[in-house]
């Protein structure tokens, strides 16, 4: 009996370790599943991002173009202003200077035949005196 025993616990014993191997190769077995479980999520998990990402920037450039076509509205605001700021300022000075214009024109003329009316009356003046001093002279 006792060799029977002895052989029983020498099988166990030799046993043994195949049963400590087996239960590694399930739980490495089990790991891998684990992993590649994980590594599925992971990759998932990275499309997912990438998506976002694309997403994102997509958003980003509308709104760049949103910024754009804002500033493109506000250029032709200010360049619309500008216009209306010449023309209330340019037009009122055009007419003023060609209200000076015409004024000096015609004060010069005026300066003209005023002294052409005055040499004219000089003239005369002159004429009558000649005329006064006849007639006395030759009554």
């Amino acid at each position: 009996m006792k060799t029977i025993l002895l052989c029983l616990l020498l099988l166990c014993a030799i046993t043994l370790p195949s049963y400590a191997q087996s239960e590694v190769d399930n739980t490495l077995k089990e790991d891998v599943l684990v992993l590649k479980a994980d590594v599925l999520v992971i990759k998932t998990d990275l499309e997912n991002l990438k998506e976002n990402v694309t997403n994102g920037f997509d958003r980003v450039d509308k709104s760049f173009d949103r910024v754009d076509k804002s500033f493109d509205r506000i250029d032709k605001n200010f360049d619309r202003q500008n216009n209306i700021i010449i023309a209330c300022i340019g037009l009122p000075l055009a007419i003023l200077a060609i209200g000076a214009t015409v004024w000096g024109i015609l004060a010069h003329r005026r300066g003209v035949r005023d002294s052409a009316q005055r040499e004219e009356i000089e003239m005369l003046k002159a004429e009558i005196e000649t005329l006064k001093q006849r007639h006395i002279v030759s009554p």
